[in-house]
């Protein structure tokens, strides 16, 4: 979903790590800025969040050609996905 990011770019797509860093950093007032440390998470959620796309990617692609390139049985297959990954 293409959103504004928290410095109002939107040719940057925002995450659920960017989603949850924003509604953070509101809560806090932070006087002299936020926190390198606080950065450094963000920034490794960022990464993570990355690689984890990456291996999602790589599976409904193989996924896809197990199913025979039909979209149809293909699409069912994140379901599956999702709850043998996120679900345990």
């Amino acid at each position: 979903m293409a959103q504004e990011n928290q410095i109002g770019d939107t040719n940057e797509m925002v995450t659920a790590v960017d989603v949850l860093w924003e509604n953070l950093t509101s809560l806090f007032f932070f006087t002299d800025g936020i926190p390198i440390e606080a950065m450094d998470r963000y920034n490794e959620a960022k990464e993570l969040e990355k690689q984890q796309h990456g291996v999602t990617w790589d599976a409904a692609i193989k996924a896809h050609d197990n199913r025979g390139h039909v979209h149809a049985r293909s699409l069912v297959d994140f379901d599956e996905y999702y709850e043998n990954i996120f679900k345990k």
